[in-house]
């Protein structure tokens, strides 16, 4: 009974160090033995993928078209501004000046060679109200852009006005 019991505890010790041993040799290291970080999004420069930052004539919107899009199947974006604040903002406490921000995220239709976003509002809408901001002079924008072989990049861009 004893052999038994001492070829099982054997068997389980072999066992763990061989998987540790395995698991160990499959994560992948740097030159300096440190693991990868596999979550860290690389950076493309904004022609890479033809990005251009557009303002319509009036500087009360903005858009950004991709001249590059064939191998894009999904954007998600982050524009970010600093306006006046409102009377309203000020009456509360606020700063002259705040920084306001834009997100959201679409889909690129495979094959589309340039894709164009819809005309970002500098400012807000509620029942079809539209209250632009004042004293904007610059907006920047982060796009991670996903790709079709499922790689994602991020692009940082900025347009003064």
């Amino acid at each position: 009974m004893f052999v038994v019991i001492l070829v099982v505890v054997l068997l389980v010790i072999v066992g763990a160090g061989g998987y540790y041993f395995i698991a160990g040799s499959n994560s992948q290291k740097t030159a300096d033995n440190l693991p990868v970080d596999d979550n860290v999004i690389q950076t493309l420069s904004p022609s890479a993928i033809g990005l251009k930052l557009e303002a319509s004539p009036d500087d009360k919107k903005v858009r950004f078209v991709i001249s590059k899009a064939s191998s894009i199947s999904s954007i998600e974006y982050e524009l970010i501004y600093t306006a006046n604040s409102t009377a309203e903002e000020k009456s509360e406490g606020a700063q002259a000046r705040v920084q306001r921000g834009i997100t959201g995220d679409q889909t690129v239709n495979s094959g589309t060679s340039t894709y164009q976003s819809s005309w970002l509002i500098l400012g807000s809408q509620s029942a079809n109200v539209v209250r632009y901001d004042t004293g904007v002079k610059s907006v920047s924008i982060t796009l991670k852009v996903t790709e079709t072989n499922n790689k994602v990049y991020q692009v940082q861009d900025s347009l003064k006005f």
